[in-house]
């Protein structure tokens, strides 16, 4: 079995799967961290050094990688990752969930967060909550899409990774 989480970057993608592979004893694959490895170099470097279209490329290359193996896994994919194109294949390959939240919550995580994402990190707080509304308001079509749908709001991490093994047991 294969079980994908999608949402927008501040969704808790990361820290829920962590927690979620552990409990189902499944490898756990970030793309992110697969990308850094495979590329020895930071997000924020492969970025400013290659741009943004070139980084989808090598995560979307690293899916279908991660995809055509055979064993139980978990993995988090990241929220600029082709999602109108992905959604449809992992759907066919995997347990999706998306990880549905406000915008105003995912602003107040990543306003928190900005340094550490090479997308934001430039943007002021204004500029920062029309980045978000402006990329979630074309990808929430898409995330819709996954077989099943997680309101993390008022939810503790906890909480939403026993959502997710309940509907997957």
């Amino acid at each position: 079995m294969k079980i994908s989480l999608i949402g927008y970057m501040g969704s808790g993608k990361t820290t829920v799967g962590k927690i979620l592979a552990e409990k189902l004893n499944f490898n756990f694959y970030d793309l992110d961290t697969l990308l850094v490895e495979n590329e020895n170099d930071s997000i924020h470097d492969i970025f400013k050094k290659k741009g943004e279209l070139s980084f989808r490329k090598k995560e979307h290359s690293m899916l279908n990688k991660i995809l055509k193996q055979k064993k139980n896994m978990f993995y988090q994919l990241e929220e600029g990752l082709l999602v109108f194109i992905i959604i449809f294949i992992c759907n066919k390959y995997s347990n999706t969930f998306y990880l549905k939240t406000d915008s105003y919550t995912l602003f107040k995580r990543l306003f928190l967060e900005k340094t550490t994402r090479p997308l934001i990190s430039h943007l002021s707080k204004n500029e920062l909550f029309i980045f978000i509304m402006k990329h979630l308001s074309k990808r929430i079509y898409f995330y819709e899409k996954s077989l099943k749908k997680i309101d993390i709001s008022k939810k503790t991490q906890h909480e939403i990774v026993q959502e997710i093994v309940k509907f997957v047991s």
